[in-house]
C-alpha cells in the first residue's frame, strides 16, 4: 500500500481510520463508553483480531511511516526536487489530511484539548513520536506550522526542535523569524516548568541564529533588551549575541551588514548596562527595565567578545573599529539612525568610544573576561 501510495489513496484511508478508532477512545458528554470497535471485535471472538482499538491504531501509524520512508526514497532519485509545499508529496498528504491532530491527540489528549478514557499504551505513544519525527524532517514547513498550531503541547515543541536544528530552513528567512519568535514565547512559558524542553529551545535558537546573521541583527533590532518586560528572559538575546562570535569567517558579501551588526551589539550591551551607569540611569518613572547586574554582566561580556570577533575577520578593515567608535561614540535615540561613516567626526567618535568603554569596565571590576575584552577594544580604538 505504501509503494503505491498516490494512486490507492492510502493516506486518506489510514487517517479516517485513525480518526474513527481514535474517536471511540473520546469522553463525550463526560461519561466514558465502551469503544465500538471493541465491541465488534468482541463479538468476533478471534484470537487473530485483537479487541483493543489500540493495535489498529498502531498498525495505521505504521503504514504512514512506511507511506513517508517509501516518499523519501522517490525524491532523492527525482531528477529534480519537489516544491515544498507540493500538493502531491506524502507529507503534505498526511498533514492535509490530518493526522498530526490525531498524534496530537495520542501525545498529549489534554494539551490537544481532549480528554479520552484511557492512556494509550506507552509503545503507541512512541511510535506516535516516532511518525510526527518522521513527518517534520521531511517538511519544515509544516513542522512550523504544526508547532504554532499545538504551542501548549510539549511533546511537539521538543520533536519541532530537534527538526529545526537538523534544518534550520536558511532558504526561508521569513519562517526562520517566524520559528524565532515561537521559540522565545515557548521558552518564556516552559522555561521554570520543563528544563528538558528549554535546553530543546535554546538549542533550536542557538542554531538558527548561527545559520543567518541577517536574523541575528533583526532579533536585536525587533526586540531590544529595553522593550522587554521586568521579568522576561535574556536567554535569547545572549544566544543571538554569542553566535556571531562563532562566525567562521565575513564573506565581501555580507559586508554591507556590519555596521547594523555592530550598531545592534552595541546598543545591546548599553542597553545592558543601563541603570548602572550614571550617566544612563532611566529617569524615575520611564517604566524601562534595568538589568540584573549579573544578566548584564553576561550580555556585556558576550557583546565585546562579539565585537572583537568581527575585528579580526572584518572582510574591509577598518569598518567595525569604525562603526564601533561611533556606535559608542554617540547613541542615537530610539527610531534614529548613525550618522554615515564619511559623515562622522572619527576623533570626537573615538574619545567618546573610550569613555563609555571605561565607564562600562567600572561596572564590572571582578569580570575577568570583559576587563580583558574592553582592554583589547580600546588599544584598536586608541591606535585608529
Amino acid at each position: 500500500m505504501a509503494v503505491n501510495y498516490a494512486e490507492n489513496n492510502v493516506i486518506p484511508v489510514m487517517v479516517a481510520c485513525l480518526q474513527l478508532l481514535l474517536r471511540g477512545y473520546e469522553i463525550e458528554g463526560g461519561a466514558p463508553t465502551t469503544p465500538e470497535v471493541e465491541v465488534a471485535f468482541e463479538l468476533f471472538g478471534d484470537d487473530r483480531l485483537p479487541v483493543d482499538g489500540w493495535s489498529y491504531i498502531a498498525y495505521c501509524l505504521e503504514v504512514c511511516l512506511h507511506v513517508l520512508s517509501h516518499w523519501s526514497c522517490t525524491k532523492l532519485a527525482a531528477p529534480k526536487a519537489p516544491e515544498v509545499l507540493d500538493p502531491g508529496a506524502a507529507p503534505v498528504r498526511l498533514a492535509s489530511a490530518g493526522v498530526v491532530d490525531v498524534l496530537a491527540e495520542l501525545i498529549d489528549a489534554p494539551a490537544a484539548g481532549v480528554e479520552l478514557r484511557g492512556q494509550p499504551p506507552t509503545a503507541l505513544v512512541q511510535k506516535a513520536c516516532e511518525t510526527l519525527q518522521a513527518l517534520f524532517e521531511r517538511n519544515g514547513h509544516i513542522c512550523l506550522f504544526c508547532m504554532k498550531h499545538y504551542a501548549e503541547v510539549k511533546q511537539i515543541l521538543l520533536v519541532g526542535c530537534d527538526s529545526i536544528v537538523a534544518d534550520p530552513l536558511s532558504n526561508h528567512p521569513e519562517m526562520q523569524q517566524e520559528a524565532i519568535d515561537l521559540f522565545t514565547s515557548a521558552f518564556e512559558k516552559f522555561a521554570m516548568k520543563d528544563e528538558r524542553l528549554s535546553r530543546k529551545l535554546l538549542k533550536a535558537l542557538t542554531v538558527l541564529f548561527e545559520s543567518s546573521y541577517q536574523l541575528v541583527v533583526w532579533f536585536l533590532q525587533q526586540h531590544p533588551l529595553r522593550a522587554l518586560a521586568e521579568l522576561q528572559s535574556l536567554d535569547a538575546h545572549i544566544e543571538a549575541v554569542r553566535a556571531v562570535a562563532r562566525a567562521g569567517y565575513w564573506s565581501a558579501e555580507d559586508a554591507p551588514l556590519l555596521p547594523d551588526c555592530v550598531a545592534a551589539l552595541t546598543g545591546t550591551m548599553l542597553d545592558a548596562v543601563e541603570g548602572h551607569l550614571d550617566f544612563s540611569k532611566p529617569p524615575s518613572g520611564s517604566g524601562r527595565r534595568v538589568v540584573d547586574l549579573t544578566e548584564a554582566e553576561e550580555i556585556a561580556a558576550s557583546c565585546t567578545a562579539s565585537v572583537l570577533h568581527l575585528m579580526l575577520i572584518d572582510p574591509s578593515p577598518p569598518t567595525v573599529q569604525q562603526c564601533l567608535a561611533r556606535s559608542l561614540g554617540k547613541r542615537p535615540r530610539d527610531g534614529d539612525d548613525l550618522p554615515p561613516l564619511e559623515e562622522a567626526d572619527g576623533s570626537i567618535s573615538s574619545e567618546e568610544a573610550v569613555n563609555t568603554l571605561m565607564k562600562i569596565m567600572q561596572v564590572f571590576p571582578s569580570s575577568d573576561r570583559l576587563q580583558m575584552n574592553c582592554q583589547h577594544i580600546l588599544t584598536s580604538l586608541l591606535g585608529e
